[in-house]
């Protein structure tokens, strides 16, 4: 059996076409021609007013923290499983991070932890729909209304999943989507930053270009600024796996169907999936292992299987453990599945046949 890798894109001959146009045409008169198609056809797609394609999702994120006004005494409530760029991009403005529990159906934030944190010092909430799948947008847009906060969306790895009729990334004041090489749709590196709002819009995007208004002269810049504007390549890629996204989505829910149907009626494994009305992505399929009925700890089933040449990953260790945090706060859920958690391979091209190779291997440790 060949190595089984823990994502991977599915890329067609209409990405490479569309790139290799871009490499051959992009420059000169066309030096902006990919990256405004594809910020208007992620405005189209998403169904919001304004779209800035950014270089990742972490500078997408900075942005939003950085636009809707964060400063050192603010506080934002975020949660504590997630990829460390959810925090330092807080961080970045001086704001402080406050990190809360997760929802263990889902591992994303939980709106009842949010309403536990509230101070008066409170400016945001920073939710992230974990490993595609969607948090609970409603409770979560109420409790921001209720006490007039703000909402950013880590969206990173939800692309095309969906709250109800909306799309994740378009439900709070913002909204950011990876494309990086491991997420479900991908352009090796590249971001977008989403918004309704005029006034975020008009801070993000003087930020994302140096500052620059060429108010005084050419090249002048206003204020402090950063070099965050997507290029046309990564644009023409990530353009084309916009447009296929539906067709992503169906195969990453086909994967986690094939894992479903085999943890089945496997008391020792539980799946994390959706909630009723809502459709999540599946990028990263994830379990919790009983760690009470398993011979051996999600750690060393991971080094094993790898052995195998299944390559899986642990559930994130909790953000606030990190040493430029160091709060050492217990939130239980989130240190539960960093200890007892897989997330399980899941790359476009992984066969059913693989996939039963991978799970005979894992229940065979457990």
């Amino acid at each position: 059996m060949k190595d089984i890798p823990f994502a991977g894109p599915w890329i067609t001959d209409v990405e490479i076409k569309y790139v290799t146009e871009a490499a051959t045409y992009g420059h000169y008169e066309n030096c902006m021609k990919y990256i405004l198609q594809f910020e208007k056809e992620a405005k189209e797609y998403f169904g919001v007013k304004y779209a800035i394609g950014t270089h990742c999702a972490t500078h997408a994120l900075h942005l939003a923290c950085a636009a809707i006004g964060l400063k050192e005494g603010d506080e934002v409530i975020t949660t504590d499983h997630s990829w460390i760029a959810t925090a330092y991009t807080v961080t970045y403005t001086g704001a402080k991070c406050v990190f809360v529990d997760i929802d263990p159906k889902t591992l994303c934030i939980d709106p009842s932890a949010i309403k536990n944190a509230i101070t008066d010092k409170t400016k945001a909430i920073m939710l992230v729909h974990n490993f595609g799948i969607p948090a609970d947008m409603d409770e979560i847009m109420e409790i921001a209304k209720t006490h007039n906060l703000k909402v950013i969306e880590d969206a990173a790895p939800a692309m095309g999943a969906k709250y109800k009729s909306k799309l994740c990334g378009s439900i709070g004041d913002v909204g950011c989507i990876s494309f990086h090489g491991a997420k479900i749709a991908i352009s090796g590196e590249g971001g977008l930053f989403l918004t309704n709002d005029d006034e975020i819009y008009k801070n993000a995007i003087l930020l994302s270009d140096m500052g620059r208004t060429d108010s005084v002269a050419p090249f002048w810049s206003d204020v402090l600024g950063y070099e965050y504007r997507i290029g046309n390549l990564p644009a023409a890629m990530a353009t084309i796996q916009m447009r296929r996204i539906n067709e992503l989505v169906d195969n990453k829910r086909k994967i986690y169907s094939w894992y479903e149907k085999r943890f089945n009626g496997v008391d020792k494994v539980i799946m994390v999936k959706e909630k009723p009305g809502t459709i999540a992505n599946y990028t990263y399929p994830s379990i919790w292992i009983d760690r009470a009925k398993s011979n051996s700890s999600a750690i060393n089933i991971i080094k094993s299987l790898k052995e195998k040449g299944i390559h899986c990953r642990p559930g994130f260790p909790p953000m606030n453990f990190f040493p430029v945090y160091d709060v050492n706060v217990l939130n239980k859920v989130a240190y539960d599945f960093f200890s007892n958690g897989i997330v399980l391979p899941a790359p476009h091209n992984i066969t059913e046949s693989e996939v039963d190779y991978v799970v005979e291997n894992l229940l065979e440790l457990i």
